[in-house]
């Protein structure tokens, strides 16, 4: 008898423990709140806090208090348009803030994040690794990492976001990582940020080894070193299947900067269209830094020395399987390894015409070309006239073969 009370006593108390997630609701009226802050203050984990498509002006940062909750707004109808649901910092401070251990079950979902102001401006993480997905950082300001600053072990999950037109007076326009902190960034745009010293898209420092995937740094800035992307004092990202395009910096590494035993691994990236003043337009290494880079094309960057990479200082790079070429004025300054299949050219071999995109020019994109005589279908106007003919066909039979 007491064996069943004590069994029908615990399993009560587990009944009641049971707890089932909510829906929270924030807008300016007929809402369960107003306010994004108290709607966290009333969250269990698990909970989903629904915003609204308006733009949410709080006055103070939003902090999750360390809750295993999601903050969401309003799906996008348009994929390349921003969230229609904006948290605006005024020019006054943070706009969000994760600093009690929050782990990915934290997740922010298609926000616009802008007008934040302090160091990680959009969003700041210590000790912190939240998902963010389909969010919008922009025009954010600080001294360290405009848009998303990591700090003490923060290794947020990054995916299709957009990180731009941040500003900061040091270091890390768009993304700064400091104290091993190891972001996953897939599927994201880091572009028009700048940085008034290093690192104008991303800022690593002190062992930190993000992994990048299926991103494009573009257009990023850099008074001094790194206008895309900038690793120092054994900080050895993994960028994967990336473009890294037309940023500057002032003095060295245009498009990426590797310094103090930073060895980055890059693979299957396009790295083009960077300039340095001095040194490193496409990439800058220096000091015992040796990243390995394979399968990628190195072009048209510039610099005054090492237009394609300048790697100096007892740093050995190793390419594999590797094109440069029309980067000005070298295509590699220093020594570095060579480990097959690499193709270094002054003159860039003309776009190559897969028209059906599996890397070889055959029979293939005849058919398309074909199949599309007569209109201005550009994949399959390979000269770019606005009209499929004659000449288009001529062009991938002229380019028979693989794709360098």
């Amino acid at each position: 008898m007491m064996r069943r009370m004590m069994i029908a006593a615990v399993m009560a108390l587990l009944v009641c423990g049971v707890t089932t997630a909510e829906t929270i609701t924030v807008c300016a009226s007929g809402c369960d709140y107003t306010e994004i802050n108290a709607a966290i203050d009333a969250a269990s984990d698990g909970d989903v806090i629904q915003l609204a498509a308006e733009t949410y002006y709080e006055g103070v940062e939003i902090n999750t208090d360390g809750k295993a909750i999601v903050i969401q707004g309003v799906s996008v109808p348009d994929e390349d348009g921003p969230p229609e649901t904006v948290i605006d910092g005024g020019n006054s401070h943070r706009v969000l803030v994760c600093q009690s251990g929050e782990t990915s079950a934290t997740h922010f979902a298609n926000l616009l994040i802008r007008n934040g102001l302090a160091d990680g401006g959009g969003l700041f993480c210590e000790g912190s690794s939240p998902t963010i997905t389909g969010c919008t950082f922009s025009n954010n300001t600080a001294n360290y990492g405009g848009g998303i600053f990591c700090y003490l072990s923060s290794n947020p999950t990054i995916t299709d976001c957009t990180i731009s037109d941040n500003t900061t007076s040091y270091r890390g326009g768009g993304i700064y990582c400091w104290s091993s902190s190891s972001p996953a960034i897939s599927g994201c745009t880091i572009s028009n940020n700048t940085s008034k010293y290093d690192g104008g898209g991303i800022y690593c420092i002190n062992s930190c080894n993000p992994t990048m995937a299926d991103c494009t740094v573009s257009d990023n800035t850099a008074s001094h070193h790194g206008g895309g992307i900038l690793c120092n004092y054994g900080c050895s990202p993994t960028i994967t299947d990336c473009t890294i395009m037309g940023n500057v910096a002032a003095t060295d590494g245009g498009g990426l900067y590797c310094n103090y035993a930073s060895d980055a691994t890059i693979s299957n990236c396009t790295i083009s269209g960077n300039t340095a003043g001095y040194s490193g337009g496409g990439i800058y290494c220096y000091n015992n830094s040796n990243p390995t880079i394979a399968d990628c094309s190195i072009s048209g960057n510039t610099a005054a020395s090492g237009g394609g990479t300048c790697c100096i200082g007892s740093s050995h790079p190793a390419l594999t399987d590797t094109v440069l070429c029309g980067n000005v004025p070298d295509q590699i300054f220093g020594s570095w390894t060579d480990n097959g299949g690499n193709t270094i050219s002054n003159e860039c071999p003309p776009d190559c015409p897969d028209v059906s995109g599996d890397g070889i020019v055959g029979v293939d994109d005849v058919l398309a070309v074909v199949a599309a005589w007569g209109s201005d279908d550009p994949d399959a106007d390979v000269d770019g006239d606005g009209s499929v003919d004659a000449d288009d066909l001529l062009a991938v039979i002229g380019a028979w073969g693989p794709c360098l």
